[in-house]
């Protein structure tokens, strides 16, 4: 079976609303990467959608996590010892690495703005087009309500019949 035949045996027309993950975990930019990671391995969540004072701030994944430990942990094992404070880190720190940064600059995020959204009601073509388009691998879904879920890279999985 050649790409193709795989791709148009996805349900490109299937609703986001279908595959996302519902009920995403929320926290706070001042909590300890210590205290997330923990959160995130009870909940089974790959993705935390960070909120201080009702204001959607932006998505910490499992990889920036990964990523930002250990661009941290061989940066200080060159330096010095590996410190306990590691666990200390908050998670609000992880959103000014560099790659979020340039990911928000090349959005044109400003103020509570933010890029990558998509609705409950649009379709798994539509989340390909931002995804590829915005060079991003999860995306906040808005329902009715607000924030109702979000959709990664591996729940477009879902989508083939």
């Amino acid at each position: 079976m050649g790409f193709q035949e795989n791709l148009d045996s996805m349900n490109l027309d299937m609703k986001v609303k279908t595959i996302m993950k519902k009920e995403p975990l929320i926290v706070q930019p001042n909590e300890t990467l210590a205290d997330v990671s923990k959160r995130m391995a009870k909940a089974n969540k790959d993705v935390v959608v960070v909120k201080e004072d009702e204001i959607v701030k932006g998505l910490v994944t499992a990889s920036d996590i990964y990523y930002a430990m250990k661009s941290y942990v061989l940066g200080k094992n060159m330096l010095e010892s590996i410190p306990m404070e590691i666990r200390d880190i908050k998670i609000g720190e992880l959103m000014k690495a560099p790659m979020a940064i340039e990911f928000m600059e090349a959005c044109g995020l400003t103020g509570t703005n933010m890029c990558i959204v998509l609705g409950e009601e649009d379709s798994v073509a539509d989340a390909m087009r931002v995804m590829a388009i915005g060079g991003v691998d999860h995306i906040l879904i808005i329902g009715d309500d607000g924030v109702s879920g979000t959709l990664s890279d591996n729940d477009l999985l879902k989508a083939f019949k």
